[in-house]
C-alpha cells in the first residue's frame, strides 16, 4: 500500500487530536455561560500544543504525506479559525449586552456580531495558500493562523485573571498595591467590554494573515545568535513577560511577535542596502 494514503500515521494522530480539541473548543464556546468561556480557550491552547507536536513528530520521523498536510490544514481551520471566531462572537454578545442573536437586531449589531467570520475566511485562504506556496519553509508570508488563534483565545482568560496572584510582582505590589492593581483591573474591564476593540482586532488579524509580510518562524537556523537574533530576543522577552504577568501577557506577546517580525524585515533590508 502507498504510504502516502495511510490515514493513521503518528503525526496524523496528533493532528486528529488537534481537530478533536478544536471541536471541543467550538462546543464549549457555544454552550457555556460567558463566565466559563475560558474553558473553550483552554482547548484552543491544547490544539496549539498538538499542532506543534504533529509537525515536530513528522520532522523527527520523516513521515510527511499529502494526506497529513491537508489533514493538518483542515484541523487548523477548525481549531484556529472557527473556534476563535465563535469565542469572539460570544464575547461580542456579552460586551454589547445581547443575549440572543436574531435577525431582528439592528443591522449594525448584526454586522458587528458576524465580523468574526472574517477570521474563518482569512484562515481558510491562508492555509490554502500555505499548502501550495513553496516559499514558506523557513519563514511565513503573513501571520500563521495559530498565532492569530492564540491572541483571540487569550482574551477570555482575562475574565478569570486575578492581578493579586502575580507571584513575581507580589512584593512590589504590596508596596504600591492600589495604583498597579487599579491599572490592571482597568485594562481588564476595557478589553472585556470594548466591542470595537474586538472588531478592529478581527479585521487586523484577518489582514495580517493574508498580506505577504515575511514573519520569522520559531524554527532555528542552527544555534548562531547572529542568524537567530530576533528569535532569541523574542523568546526571552516572551518568557519574562509571561512569568511576570501570566495570561495577561499572552495577547501582547502576539503583538510583540508581529512587531519583531516587521523590525527583523526592516533590519534585513537595511543591511542589504549597506
Amino acid at each position: 500500500m502507498d504510504k502516502k494514503l495511510t490515514y493513521f500515521t503518528l503525526p496524523n494522530l496528533f493532528t486528529l487530536m488537534n481537530l478533536v480539541s478544536g471541536s471541543f473548543a467550538v462546543f464549549y464556546a457555544f454552550e457555556l455561560s460567558p463566565e466559563k468561556l475560558y474553558l473553550a480557550s483552554i482547548f484552543v491552547f491544547i490544539s496549539v500544543f498538538f499542532d506543534f507536536l504533529d509537525g515536530f513528530v513528522a520532522r523527527l520521523t520523516k513521515s510527511f504525506s499529502e494526506i497529513g498536510k491537508n489533514l493538518d490544514s483542515l484541523a487548523d481551520l477548525v481549531s484556529f479559525g472557527v473556534a476563535p471566531a465563535v469565542i469572539i462572537f460570544q464575547m461580542l454578545k456579552t460586551a454589547m449586552e445581547i443575549k440572543v442573536f436574531t435577525a431582528d437586531l439592528p443591522y449594525t449589531d448584526i454586522l458587528i456580531l458576524l465580523s468574526p467570520i472574517l477570521l474563518v475566511v482569512a484562515g481558510a485562504l491562508r492555509l490554502a495558500k500555505f499548502n501550495v506556496d513553496d516559499r514558506q519553509k523557513n519563514y511565513f508570508l503573513g501571520l500563521a493562523i495559530p498565532a492569530s488563534a492564540v491572541f483571540f483565545a487569550s482574551l477570555p482568560l482575562l475574565d478569570v485573571y486575578d492581578p493579586y496572584k502575580l507571584i513575581i510582582l507580589k512584593d512590589w505590589m504590596d508596596a504600591v498595591p492600589f495604583k498597579f492593581v487599579l491599572a490592571i483591573i482597568g485594562l481588564q474591564v476595557y478589553i472585556l467590554t470594548n466591542f470595537w476593540l474586538y472588531v478592529i482586532s478581527v479585521m487586523f488579524f484577518a489582514v495580517m494573515q493574508l498580506i505577504e509580510l515575511p514573519m520569522f518562524s520559531l524554527k532555528f537556523d542552527g544555534l548562531s545568535f547572529k542568524k537567530n537574533i530576533a528569535r532569541y530576543i523574542f523568546i526571552i522577552l516572551a518568557i519574562l513577560l509571561f512569568a511576570i504577568f501570566q495570561c495577561l501577557a499572552i495577547p501582547f506577546i502576539v503583538i510583540i511577535y508581529i512587531l519583531f517580525s516587521v523590525g527583523d524585515d526592516i533590519g534585513k533590508l537595511f543591511i542589504k542596502k549597506k
